[in-house]
């Protein structure tokens, strides 16, 4: 072999091999990580390991995220209203309903014409 020629690489997948150190050892720090697969002969940066952990972790909060939206929860009840209170949604229509026939004197005239047409 000839001093001048290098000797062949066999090309790993960085990720895949991070990934599967991290299946075999969950709590490793990326410092560890780095280490143990550098004396492997795999070349990985400690913040190259950390930001493969964090990508894992992200995914499994997605899917534990996902999982409790999917599952059925107990529907909240919603607070009944009493007698005498009004909605805001109802006030906001109140409102529209008031711009709409000009001001507040015709809205109640309207009102007073409304309940005489349906008594």
């Amino acid at each position: 072999m000839d001093p001048t020629e290098k000797p062949p690489t066999v090309s790993v997948n960085k990720t895949q091999v991070v990934k599967a150190y991290l299946a075999s050892h969950p709590k490793a720090t990326p410092l560890k990580i780095s280490a143990a697969l550098g004396s492997q002969g795999i070349d990985v940066s400690p913040s190259y390991a950390a930001g493969i952990k964090s990508s894992l972790k992200a995914k499994k909060r997605k899917k534990k995220v996902a999982s409790k939206a999917s599952s059925p929860a107990a529907p909240a009840a919603a607070p009944s209203p009493a007698d005498d209170t009004v909605s805001l949604d109802a006030l906001r229509k109140a409102k529209t309903l008031i711009r709409e026939l000009g001001g507040l004197e015709q809205a109640r005239q309207a009102l007073k014409t409304l309940t005489l047409l349906l008594d």
